[in-house]
């Protein structure tokens, strides 16, 4: 597969989840229920007591780390699906079989970034809520928007860490981060646009009362997932591929 547009990315996209929307949105359903449920066990009930604020922080840290091994099992399904191959709700199940430390590890990499950018933030957001300074208020506003860009950033440049971990498995956590890394380069924008081409689609599904949403979500991950296979398709055949072209050396 060669170098192709967003709307050629997408159209293919539709063309695989064809049929198949029903096992892909329950999935999707399916790990929406799990991450609440998970949360919900876990965090600590909400006061105005700091220890209590970190105690969540450090809690909803772990859990979100953790939850890597569901988004591993989720890019195991839909690139089952963009290589039409069977899927099956019980796909997002796969990262407990597969390498789940290695999941563990890359989903690290997302949610401290994550947490390094958003800390600040959350920080000012708290003192504000117990002041009700206005200046409080603004601050956290600009440090938000700054954390958001940095941390769109850095999700664009591991992005394909998943996918590749059920295409080189045999590889360390390390490795498919850097293969990553370097196969985005030059190619963040590209998926940036295609993730905000989906920005009207959300829009309609709010103000057509969330429904829709449940359809967007799977169409906008099956291009991801196409995206990653036009990707890895450009760099070289997956079964025949030197290392040094992924720099996994």
């Amino acid at each position: 597969m060669s170098n192709i547009s967003t709307s050629q990315l997408k159209a293919i996209a539709k063309e695989r989840a064809l049929d198949r929307y029903g096992t892909l949105i329950f999935a999707n359903i399916l790990i929406f229920v799990i991450q609440v449920l998970i949360s919900g066990i876990t965090t600590v009930a909400s006061s105005g007591n700091i220890i209590i604020f970190v105690i969540n922080q450090l809690i909803n840290l772990i859990v979100s780390v953790l939850l890597g091994i569901l988004a591993s099992g989720k890019a195991y399904l839909y690139m089952n699906l963009v290589y039409s191959q069977t899927i099956s709700a019980s796909d997002i199940f796969f990262g407990l079989k597969q390498h789940p430390e290695k999941a563990v590890v890359i989903q690290a990499v997302f949610v401290l970034a994550n947490f390094l950018v958003t800390l600040p933030s959350s920080i000012i957001l708290f003192f504000a809520e117990q002041t009700s300074s206005v200046n409080l208020y603004l601050t956290n506003i600009i440090i938000l928007i700054v954390g958001v860009i940095v941390n769109i950033y850095i999700s664009l440049i591991y992005s394909q860490a998943f996918f590749l971990l059920h295409d080189f498995p045999d590889r360390s956590a390390k490795e498919l981060l850097s293969t990553s890394r370097r196969l985005m380069q030059g190619k963040k924008r590209k998926l940036l646009y295609l993730e905000l081409s989906f920005i009207p689609m959300y829009i309609f599904g709010i103000v057509t009362l969330f429904v829709p949403l449940l359809w967007i979500s799977v169409y906008r991950y099956a291009s991801v997932a196409v995206f990653y296979q036009n990707l890895i398709s450009e760099a070289g055949n997956t079964n025949t591929v030197k290392e040094e072209q992924y720099g996994l050396n």
